[in-house]
């Protein structure tokens, strides 16, 4: 083989290896903002909810919950996967969002919540919480605007996941 060929080889694989860890990394968020494009109408900004959560498998709802106004006009948080929920320490689909453990993965998950309601576009956030034995984490979280069939926002579909971070393993 010529030292170009070899060249091309090397630069392949390098590629294909960064590209694995690229897709391990961002595989919920990825999925899911694929999934919001792929459903939306021509024209519309952000696709209708009822269309877009039914697209949603069992794998990527463990990881995710949906966010909508409650009664009382705050935002809540229901049907909160198992997954997300046991790592933020909250056992139950529906919480508040005041109610959420400070610093957890849910918490982190919806904090852009105002952005990405007065934006209309995804929102894709990154950064350190805790799991609910207190350990120190990394997270990547996305954020999701769906909307009722005239194009008002009602509705989000949050979605995170983390992993502990070596030293507090």
């Amino acid at each position: 083989m010529s030292n170009s060929g070899r060249k091309i080889m090397e630069q392949s694989q390098s590629l294909e290896r960064r590209a694995k860890i690229v897709l391990g990394d961002r595989r919920l968020t990825m999925q899911l903002i694929g999934l919001w494009q792929a459903v939306r109408v021509d024209g519309e900004r952000c696709p209708r909810a009822n269309m877009f959560l039914v697209t949603l498998s069992h794998d990527l709802l463990t990881d995710c919950c949906v966010v909508e106004r409650a009664d009382d006009g705050e935002w809540e948080l229901r049907c909160i996967g198992p997954t997300i929920g046991d790592r933020s320490g909250v056992y139950c689909e529906t919480a508040k969002i005041d109610d959420l453990p400070v610093g957890s993965l849910l918490a982190a998950a919806v904090c852009d919540l105002q952005k990405a309601y007065t934006s209309q576009v995804p929102i894709i956030y990154e950064g350190e919480a805790q799991d609910k034995s207190g350990r120190k984490t990394l997270f990547r979280s996305v954020l999701l605007p769906l909307a009722d069939p005239n194009g008002k926002i009602i509705k989000f579909v949050a979605g995170a996941r983390q992993r502990v971070c070596a030293h507090d393993a």
